[in-house]
């Protein structure tokens, strides 16, 4: 599975529905609906879970993924070192990370592609992704 910041996945991209999301990956393993109302999608093969938010009327608009076999600019970057992961992004994007230290975790966050990549135990364990947002705060919905 390839991610495409801004756009989704090389199988899901950001504004599709929940039933798009079904047709393409089939039935979840799990689904649940967070604090924020978020409607998540798991998927336990392939290691991602899907973000349907309600103030985007239900469209996929943050995907989470923690397969091994996950790339980013053609790498595959889960479970490699902070270092090497954080000098790797940090040149692709061409931005700089926000480091926060959560004890258990360490998030490195890249605001200006949405995109947060979490450490455990000094390499890579989790890489968020999220829609992009205009100046107005609306999604800039990837066209199909």
């Amino acid at each position: 599975m390839e991610i495409i910041p801004g756009i989704g996945t090389d199988k899901v991209h950001f504004g599709i529905t929940e039933a798009e999301a079904v047709s393409i990956l089939g039935s979840p393993d799990k689904t649940y609906k967070t604090d924020e109302g978020c409607r998540r999608l798991q998927f336990n093969l392939l290691r991602i879970e899907l973000s349907f938010e309600p103030e985007n009327e239900y469209r996929l608009g943050w995907i989470e993924v923690h397969d091994p076999k996950l790339l980013l600019g053609g790498r595959k970057i889960l479970g490699a070192t902070q270092k090497e992961v954080l000098e790797f992004v940090t040149e692709l994007l061409g931005e700089q990370p926000e480091i926060e230290d959560y004890g258990s975790f360490l998030s490195a966050s890249y605001d200006e592609h949405w995109v947060e990549l979490q450490f455990q135990f000094g390499s890579l364990c989790c890489v968020n992704f999220g829609v992009l947002y205009d100046d107005l705060d609306s999604p800039k919905w990837p066209s199909s």
